[in-house]
């Protein structure tokens, strides 16, 4: 048969357009992780933190980036020789900045859960964790159970991508679901009254608990079953290496130093 001009065109386009997409997956497939001897080469450890996680990883008054996570991978940088290269990501995002080599370990608040175990490298645990409901001090004793929680007239606030949005997504099933870009826009709803609940961690809820006295009280009665968790470090599971060194590090003294000034769970 033949074929005119235009129609040579056209199959010589989608031949370029398929021999694109096919150049574009095997690279994207291709991304493998620093190994601990490039990594040392570099003299650099990149550090992947979303900086919304108050103690841990969040901006003070002055823009800086500050927290407990913050000064743990410094200290674990400088232990290993190395300067540290804070990456900014979200937890949206996480799971998929790492696998794509933007950073060396994922820190910040990381929860280990069973899904990232199968995915990636967890270290030992860096702190005890566990989920509360976190309200207004005006609101505090309406909401101390989760049947409490959810009902028809409660407002429960939540940010996208982590394990605070799973657990909404898992156990509210009558109370309205207000859901906010980031965890900082979660805070404000709360502290605004225009939300009533947000769920979070009993290392944020102290926190801001802390830290603003009369607006931010846990109002859970103890953490609610099931959520007993392990803060961690996640790196890419070819990484053996440097989840060795990892662990050695957390098992010196410098955690327990930090959580102390942090006043973070151990």
């Amino acid at each position: 048969m033949e074929v005119n001009n235009m129609e040579k065109k056209q199959y010589w386009l989608t031949g370029r357009m398929c021999l694109l997409t096919i150049c574009v997956s095997v690279m994207a497939q291709s991304v493998q992780a620093r190994t601990w001897n490039e990594i040392k080469q570099s003299g650099e450890l990149r550090i992947g933190l979303t900086g919304d996680y108050s103690p841990l990883s969040f901006r003070n008054k002055l823009g800086h980036l500050v927290g407990f996570d913050v000064d743990m991978t410094k200290n674990l940088a400088h232990s290993l020789g190395l300067t540290v290269k804070f990456v900014e990501t979200s937890w949206p995002t996480l799971s998929a900045d790492l696998m794509v080599d933007k950073f060396d370990i994922a820190a910040g608040g990381v929860t280990k859960t069973a899904q990232r175990q199968k995915q990636f490298a967890l270290s030992n645990s860096v702190a005890k964790n566990g989920k509360i409901a976190l309200s207004h001090c005006s609101k505090k004793l309406l909401f101390r159970t989760l049947d409490e929680i959810d009902q028809p007239n409660v407002k429960v606030v939540v940010n996208p991508g982590g394990t605070n949005e799973a657990y909404v997504n898992s156990h509210i099933k009558q109370a309205q679901i207000i859901r906010k870009k980031d965890n900082f826009d979660t805070l404000q709803a709360i502290r605004s009254n225009r939300a009533d609940v947000m769920f979070t961690d009993l290392i944020e809820g102290k926190y801001y608990q802390n830290q603003e006295k009369g607006v931010f009280c846990i109002a859970s009665e103890e953490v609610l079953a099931g959520t007993e968790s392990h803060k961690v470090y996640m790196m890419d599971k070819s990484n053996t290496e440097l989840l060795v060194k990892v662990n050695e590090w957390l098992a010196g003294n410098t955690k327990n130093r930090l959580a102390k000034q942090w006043e973070v769970v151990q």
